[in-house]
């Protein structure tokens, strides 16, 4: 059985702990979460016009983490 790790890892490319340090940097403006989901999006599209459609599918995955536990904050 794999640790939680090797599937965040697979998923998003980056631990769990990795992505809640991302989304515990201090926010100035009250929508910068999806600011933060917005830039994660666009380095998915750099990632699909180079080829890497791996790193875009955990780009995208990345912002939609970034989205729900915005969501859930609200």
């Amino acid at each position: 059985m794999r640790n939680n790790d090797d599937k965040y890892m697979e998923i998003y490319g980056c631990t769990h702990a990795d992505l809640v340090s991302m989304m515990n940097t201090p926010m100035k403006y009250r929508n910068e979460h999806f600011m933060l989901a917005m830039s994660i999006l666009s380095d998915a599209q750099e990632a699909i016009a180079h080829n890497e459609k791996n790193m875009a599918r955990q780009f995208i995955n990345r912002a939609k983490f970034v989205m729900r536990e915005w969501h859930l904050d609200i």
